[in-house]
């Protein structure tokens, strides 16, 4: 075949490759500062071992703080080279020649190099995660306590009333549902706070390098003893993202709630305008993308989720390629996460609920009649398994009948009792009354974690106890790894000097 054919799909076969070196350059800038952290960190340890001398050491870091103040966007980037790393080193080289720039690398490969920047990088992110959800917290709890006395129906079965609650009852079970995630995600940070610095390639290096300083001068609470698990651990991507995917299913449990309500035949509440869309055709739509994206989200992060899985399966235990592709969708999926918290902490705090429809809804939907057989057994000594039937039979007789909750009396119990149990029951009207009202149904529930308003509120004042030390934990954590870059940067450019 003629050499000519080719020539129109020269330089399509490397495409996708030349689009992900292109993408792990993306991500390099975006962990930039953790990169050059770990530069300081590694060059530190290589003089104070002496490893490296005090002047080499000094010329690296000032010229590692010169490629600072420049950022890294000024850094040339050479043909052939697929990380920004590489191109940093090349730079030093060119500045302060192969004997001094080329030291900066010894006893280090970019396996252990890149995994503890990865590391790095997630730790910040978790603690971003943390800071978005610290906000929805606190909004679902003020919320709570606004709504402790708004009474609505409890679903089940998707679409079945059960029992009336409150909208405070609601979102305070959100708030503990969210509580769990959000001590998860900081049970994380434990595992993926660990350096990998040291285990170089696979196998450490014949250099008498001080993994334990290196660890320290990073912010590390230690680091992972087997140089091969070291270099080749992802779980430190996986934890955190399927604490994520828990997290976003729990979303989108919340999120099926906030759909139902805002349905018109329902109407318990709206969203405000700016997080719906509008129809180009009929006028009186008000289409809640925003739910409709966060319900996404959580389909989008189970894939993600299983493609970090799937990209690894069967992988020796060592480094290549692939790991990179897992690494790179934590951080897509953890963007996701922050963007999906913020996103629906707004959505609540907008939340335009309607008191009197939510009342009605619960009042016409038979959801107080557990109490109506409750009654019966407290006054009239029936076995709750007969007064269940007696109330079963009365929903089908007003339900076929067409006889609203407030019409039921003392007649339509003795013909539903008599009917289903073929007995005689009287029934006072006075109690039927008290046993269907929906805002005194959820005024006896006073049982821990209950309905009732006390009850809401004690669990909103504990939550605010709660949500305190959550967020005491990532803000010290956050404190720990500032001062912990401060004291590098210091030492840093205190080296830098002596050249």
């Amino acid at each position: 075949m003629e050499k000519d054919y080719y020539k129109d799909y020269e330089s399509l076969d490397t495409v996708i490759l030349d689009k992900h070196a292109a993408a792990t350059i993306e991500e390099d800038i975006q962990c930039f500062d953790s990169q050059l952290e770990n530069h300081f960190a590694h060059v530190i340890m290589l003089v104070e071992q002496e490893i490296i001398s005090k002047e080499d050491g000094a010329k690296i870091i000032k010229g590692l703080l010169d490629i600072k103040d420049i950022g890294p966007d000024k850094i040339e980037l050479r043909p052939g080279l697929t990380d920004l790393y590489s191109n940093i080193e090349e730079w030093l080289i060119d500045k302060l020649g192969i004997e001094v720039g080329g030291r900066i690398h010894t006893g280090r490969s970019r396996n252990d190099m890149n995994s503890t920047i990865e590391r790095m990088h997630v730790r910040e992110t978790i603690l971003d995660l943390c800071e978005a959800m610290t906000l929805l917290l606190k909004t679902l709890l003020v919320e709570a306590e606004n709504h402790k006395y708004t009474v609505i129906p409890a679903y089940t079965h998707h679409s079945q009333q059960a029992q009336p609650i409150t909208l405070g009852h609601f979102y305070t079970s959100c708030f503990q549902m969210f509580s769990r995630d959000m001590e998860r995600i900081l049970e994380s940070y434990a595992r993926v706070n660990k350096s990998t610095m040291g285990g170089a390639a696979v196998a450490t290096t014949g250099f008498p390098i001080n993994r334990e300083r290196v660890a320290e001068l990073l912010g590390f609470d230690g680091f992972l003893e087997n140089s091969m698990d070291a270099t080749a651990a992802l779980d430190f991507a996986y934890e955190p993202a399927s604490v994520m995917a828990i997290y976003v299913n729990n979303i989108g449990r919340m999120v099926e709630s906030l759909l139902l309500w805002n349905i018109n035949e329902v109407g318990i509440s709206r969203l405000a305008f700016k997080y719906c869309s509008y129809s180009t055709i009929m006028p009186q739509k008000r289409n809640p993308v925003s739910l409709e994206t966060l319900r996404y989200s959580g389909e989008w992060t189970y894939g993600s989720l299983m493609s970090m899985f799937a990209t690894m399966k069967a992988y020796p235990q060592g480094n290549g390629r692939a790991p990179g592709f897992v690494v790179s969708t934590y951080y897509e999926i953890v963007e996701r996460m922050i963007e999906s918290t913020y996103l629906l902490e707004g959505i609540v705090r907008t939340l335009e609920v309607d008191k009197d429809r939510a009342l009605e809804v619960t009042a016409s939907g038979f959801s107080t009649v557990t109490d109506l057989a409750d009654e019966m057994v407290k006054s009239y000594d029936l076995s709750f398994s007969a007064a269940k039937r007696i109330v079963g039979h009365l929903v089908v007789i007003a339900t076929e009948e067409k006889v609203p909750i407030a019409k039921i009396d003392s007649k339509v119990v003795a013909r539903a009792a008599k009917e289903a149990l073929g007995i005689d029951f009287v029934m006072d009207d006075e109690k039927i009354k008290h046993a269907l009202d929906p805002m005194e149904n959820v005024l006896r529930r006073h049982v821990i974690g209950g309905p009732s308003p006390e009850r809401v509120q004690e669990m909103v004042d504990k939550g605010r106890l709660s949500l305190e030390a959550f967020e005491m934990d990532w803000r010290d954590k956050r404190k720990a790894l500032e001062g912990s870059k401060e004291k590098l940067y210091n030492m840093a450019e205190t080296l830098a000097k002596e050249c």
